[in-house]
Order: C-alpha cells, then structure tokens, then sequence
C-alpha cells in the first residue's frame, strides 16, 4: 500500500511538470550517471545514487521508481538526438565526404554534451539488448535506424565516387561505429583533447583510408585525403 502510495504521488508529481520537481530529478538522473559509471550499472544501488546526493534512498523513489528507470533515462538523455543529427546530415547538400565529417563531429559532439549518459550507455548496450521488454526493443529499433542512415551516406559515396567502391558499406559502418563509440572507454570532459581536435583527427583517419579520387583508367579506388 505504502508503495502505491509513493508510485501515485511520483506520477501526479511527474504529469504535474513541476520546476523544481523536473529540476531535481534529472539532477537525480545526472548523479546515477556518473555513479553507474564509476561504479558499473550492475554494481551501483540507489544507496549509492542517494549517498551521491547527499539524500537517503527513500528520497528518491519521489522522483524515480528503480534502478532500472534511472538507467531508461540516462539512455534516452543520450540518444534523443542522435537520429535527429544524422538525418540533417542526410539532408544537408553538401559532398558526400562533408558529410561524413559531419556525422562523425555529431558523433563525437554526442559525447561531450551527454557526458557521462553516453558512456554509461555504450557499456550498458549489451545487457540492454538481451532485454525482452518495449524498452529494449525501442532501444534496437532506433540502433537500426541510426546504422540506416549511416548507410545511406556511406552507400551515397559509393554512387558518386567519394568512397572507395571496393568496400563494404556495411563494414566501413561498423569501422566508423568501433572507432568513434570506443569513446566510452577513454573520454572525458578533462580530456587533453576537445571535440573538435577528436572529430578532426576521426574524420582524417577514416576518409584518409575510404575517400577517394578517380584516375583514368584505375577506377575509383585511389585513396587519397579529404
């Protein structure tokens, strides 16, 4: 009963949209984050999110119901505007390796600004994808949709000659993703390296190897740099 009680108030408190409610729980949902990502999601309890903030864990259940909800949040902070991003790339008229370089600053850019929800996501991915809920499966369909438009790019610059045809689109995707979402292992605001020094050198490396140019008679599958 006890428990209904703190679920009904947390609902009416949440549908209510509250400033200071709305204001202290994602502050709630920024600590869970650091705390699962120093502590591993397995491994870190909601005492350790309350001791965190200072509060004790009865505090919390006003503003989130478990664990798992904190983890739900942390991911959509993380990726709510990952699609969003790469569709503007798709659109966006400019060359095919312009807008690689743009994919991979949206990428990188992700990182800093959802720090540390992005780590925690990347590390989590797996146990989330072995999920059997709506959450999980939300959360593959949106993978799928993002690898899709990372596709289309790709495969734009094979039609068009900027990207090496004698390569797979599906396995320069998975290039890309290793190397930018390996990120989660490494990054950190304090880093020596910011955003744009990150995207730039990720950009050079990649289309330094993929990009091309054509010469007679070769084909398109010189490699050359952007």
């Amino acid at each position: 009963m006890a428990s209904s009680g703190i679920d009904a108030r947390r609902k009416a408190a949440f549908e209510e949209g509250n400033e200071s409610y709305v204001s202290r729980r994602e502050e709630i949902i920024r600590s869970a984050a650091h705390v699962f990502r120093e502590r591993g999601y397995e491994s870190a309890t909601l005492r350790d999110v309350a001791a965190a903030l200072g509060t004790d864990r009865a505090s919390l259940y006003y503003y989130v119901g478990s664990k798992e909800e904190l983890l739900q949040e942390i991911v959509r902070a993380a990726i709510g505007r990952d699609i969003a991003a790469a569709e503007a790339v798709v659109r966006s008229r400019v060359t095919t390796p312009e807008k690689v370089r743009g994919l991979i600053r949206a990428m990188v850019t992700s990182y800093a600004d959802n720090y540390p929800h992005m780590n925690v996501y990347m590390e989590d991915l797996g146990r989330i994808a072995r999920q059997d809920s709506e959450w999980s499966v939300g959360i593959i369909e949106h993978l799928r949709t993002y690898e899709s438009l990372v596709h289309t790019i790709l495969a734009q610059g094979h039609r068009d000659g900027t990207l090496r045809n004698d390569l797979s689109v599906e396995l320069c995707a998975l290039a890309l993703f290793g190397m930018v979402n390996w990120m989660h292992r490494w990054y950190r605001p304090a880093s020596k390296w910011n955003t744009e020094e990150i995207a730039e050198t990720f950009t050079e490396i990649y289309l330094g190897g993929y990009g091309v140019h054509a010469v007679p008679g070769q084909g398109n599958h010189r490699t050359v740099s952007p």
